[in-house]
């Protein structure tokens, strides 16, 4: 009986261990400042998971909630590739308002699924949870977990639960439906300005887009007082002496072939491509200065014609 009884005992024990290091940890630095470690809701790979910040409003007016700070998180092993994702937040809800905005860092790799970027940065997000409206964070969805937890530097106030993690999908199957509804994504209306003398980005950047592939590649309108392009090859050489110049003929008959203009590309091509500012300029300018070439040429044949009149008058 003793066996046993010190059997239960080591079990217990473990248990009680485990459960704690499980449970979230937090230090109290100073007032509302806090160093705290959030555990997992699941540690398994491929799972889609929220960080719930604090409660936001919901038709009921609210004191002020918010979290303002860090959180850092690392996937991988000592024998395995290791992926450090950071976050800095502002977010905020008082009265009948809330805002958010975040920067992510990230290391890793961007992996594609049918040809579609997966998300492999943090995103805001807002969802219900256990009856209540919340401002949450949708963790970098890649094949390892966070195993180490996440660890918050920062600012915390919320009149419900705060940086929690709630597991809603592995694997495609969803999680914790009892609990946890209405997740959309968030449209941040936080303004952001930097007073700094320069602004230098090394990689490419994206506006409206998660995978810009040019040096900035922007989904949607842009607005400029002026927008200045350098560029070689500007198409003075149209007026050089050696420059050869299609007929006439030779231009309606390529026009009626191709159902456009020798050197500038398709309807087709470009719904396909877009066109290059630079570049649709040279050619454009280039074509301007074609037809002066041929406004001038007949306009010599217009003015012989007028002297070849006016000799047989």
């Amino acid at each position: 009986m003793r066996m046993n009884y010190a059997y239960v005992s080591c079990i217990s024990l473990l248990l009680v261990m485990e459960e704690a290091s499980q449970a979230q940890t937090q230090t109290d630095i100073h007032g509302s400042y806090k160093a705290i470690t959030i555990p997992l809701d699941q540690n398994i790979g491929y799972s889609r998971t929220l960080i719930l910040l604090h409660e936001i409003y919901n038709g009921t007016d609210l004191s002020n909630n918010y979290v303002v700070g860090t959180i850092m998180a690392q996937r991988g092993a000592a024998n395995s590739y290791q992926r450090l994702n950071t976050v800095n937040i502002y977010s905020g809800s008082a009265y009948r308002s809330y805002e958010a905005s975040v920067h992510s860092h990230n290391q890793g790799k961007i992996t594609f699924v049918d040809g579609f970027m997966q998300n492999t940065g943090w995103v805001l997000k807002t969802c219900m949870y256990d009856g209540k409206r919340y401002m949450a964070l949708d963790v970098p969805y890649l094949a390892g977990p966070h195993s180490q937890g996440y660890h918050f530097v920062g600012w915390v106030n919320s009149s419900g639960v705060s940086l929690k993690t709630v597991t809603y999908q592995v694997d495609g199957v969803a999680q914790n439906q009892h609990i946890l509804s209405d997740i959309e994504d968030y449209t941040s209306t936080s303004n952001e300005h930097h007073n700094v003398r320069s602004f230098v980005v090394s990689g490419n950047v994206g506006i409206g887009t998660s995978n810009p592939q040019e040096r900035l590649s922007v989904n949607g309108n842009i607005r400029a007082r002026e927008v200045k392009v350098e560029m070689a090859n500007w198409p003075d050489y149209v007026f050089k002496d050696n420059y050869d110049l299609m007929s006439l003929a030779e231009l309606e008959s390529y026009i009626n072939t191709h159902g456009h203009l020798p050197g500038i590309p398709s309807a087709k091509d470009v719904e396909a491509d877009g066109i290059g500012l630079a570049e649709m300029n040279r050619k454009l300018l280039e074509k301007v200065e074609e037809l002066t070439l041929y406004i001038l040429k007949q306009q010599r044949e217009i003015n012989q014609l007028k002297e070849k009149d006016k000799n047989l008058q």
